[in-house]
């Protein structure tokens, strides 16, 4: 064969791979361009999203030290009736423990979010994502544990008495919030429970119940005596009552923030909260993506939080790849029956005086199936045994 015919026979053949791989390339062009665009859409997506959140990035628990200290009438104690040695004992027992630097648990596998609903929509529609703050009638902690495969939803106390360090006084749980912003309220329960809380979310009332409607009401059992109340509360209009009953969201507001419906006041309010979030975490595993979608827009523009968007990406990513719906849900409250106990004084206000050791002590265990706090057996000298040693016929624990 000539040189000629050589060369013609190279260019001939050449082509044949180069046609194999310009065939795939053809195939994976358009391949390629629809994931791109696809991964482009998710980006919008999500951009779109986060556009809608306040985030708190760089949130300071670091108070003004020359701001009034904002705090309703009913929510001011009096203990003039008390002796110096009793009064100064009870906070300085509370002072002490707040402020003693103890070791605060975490787990890489635990995830700890507080959830906090605010009124503040009440007068002024989105205020949960300006500077002021509202009240903060329900403060949920959210622990979900990546091992065990639960989810605890612990109910904090509003009317929890407690010492509040920057501000140098002491004053319910509530009103860390109001004064200090979500921030300085999870300082506050970090300091009191010795654990990490790992970030928060506050919304305001107002989306809650949009979310409630999105998603075509929740199932909640509602006992007649708080129907009834409720019935009254509104000037006779009929609250639905039964088990599973189906409440829109304002009627299931209502049922989440009454209190006065029997003598247990406060410990069945959180006990209501924690079954209407119960009921709303049921209703989302059935929801459509068209109302999921709904939901999220509702949610993300009434929200403030100070937990990252790497964090969020992670979080969702968690949720759907180990099946966090299908965790298995524990209810608490704290503080527990036994570290707490009710006073009242001269004043309207009334408390929970808590032995926050103990119930820092519980939590922990609850959370971490471990404690780092040692208490000495025997009687411990608590704020229960010093102020209720002094009022115990008055004090009530409703």
């Amino acid at each position: 064969m000539s040189d000629m015919d050589k060369k013609l026979t190279e260019e001939t053949e050449m082509p044949k791979d180069n046609k194999k791989k310009k065939k795939a390339l053809v195939i994976l062009l358009p391949i390629l361009a629809v994931f791109l665009a696809l991964v482009i859409a998710v980006a919008a997506f999500i951009g779109h999203k986060f556009s809608l959140i306040d985030f708190d990035d760089n949130e300071s628990t670091t108070i003004d030290p020359t701001q009034e200290f904002v705090e309703g009438d009913d929510e001011k104690l009096d203990f003039s009736e008390m002796d110096d040695a009793t009064g100064n004992d009870f906070r300085e027992i509370l002072k002490n423990w707040a402020t003693n630097g103890g070791e605060k648990m975490s787990n890489r596998d635990i995830i700890n979010v507080l959830l906090i609903g605010s009124d503040a929509s009440a007068e002024e529609p989105g205020r949960a994502n300006i500077t002021e703050k509202g009240n903060t009638d329900v403060m949920m902690l959210v622990s979900i544990n990546q091992v065990n495969d639960t989810i605890k939803l612990v109910s904090l106390m509003r009317d929890s008495y407690t010492y509040m360090d920057q501000f140098d006084r002491y004053a319910k749980l509530n009103a860390a919030c109001a004064n200090g912003g979500p921030a300085y309220l999870v300082e506050t329960i970090e300091n009191d429970y010795k654990i990490e809380i790992d970030g928060y979310a506050m919304v305001d009332f107002d989306s809650f119940t949009q979310v409630i409607d999105v998603l075509g009401g929740v199932n909640v059992d509602v006992p007649a005596y708080v129907a009834n109340f409720l019935s009254s509360e509104a000037k006779g209009v009929y609250f639905p009552r039964g088990n599973k009953v189906l409440l829109n969201g304002e009627q299931a507001l209502r049922f989440s923030r009454v209190r006065k419906t029997d003598a247990n006041g406060d410990i069945s309010r959180v006990a209501r909260q924690r079954q209407v979030v119960n009921a709303l975490i049921e209703k989302a595993k059935s929801a459509t993506l068209a109302e999921i979608n709904e939901v999220a827009d509702v949610m993300l523009a009434n929200v403030r939080t100070n937990i990252s968007k790497k964090s969020i990406i992670s979080y969702a990513s968690k949720a759907v790849t180990e099946g966090w719906a299908n965790y298995e849900i524990k209810e608490i409250t704290m503080p527990t029956p036994d570290t707490r106990y009710g006073y009242s004084s001269k004043s309207t206000a009334w408390i929970w005086v808590v032995d926050y050791p103990l119930a820092a002590q519980k939590l922990q265990l609850e959370l971490y199936g471990e404690t780092n706090i040692n208490l000495e057996e025997g009687n411990r000298k608590t704020a229960i045994t010093v102020i209720g040693g002094y009022v115990s016929k008055k004090a009530t624990d409703n």
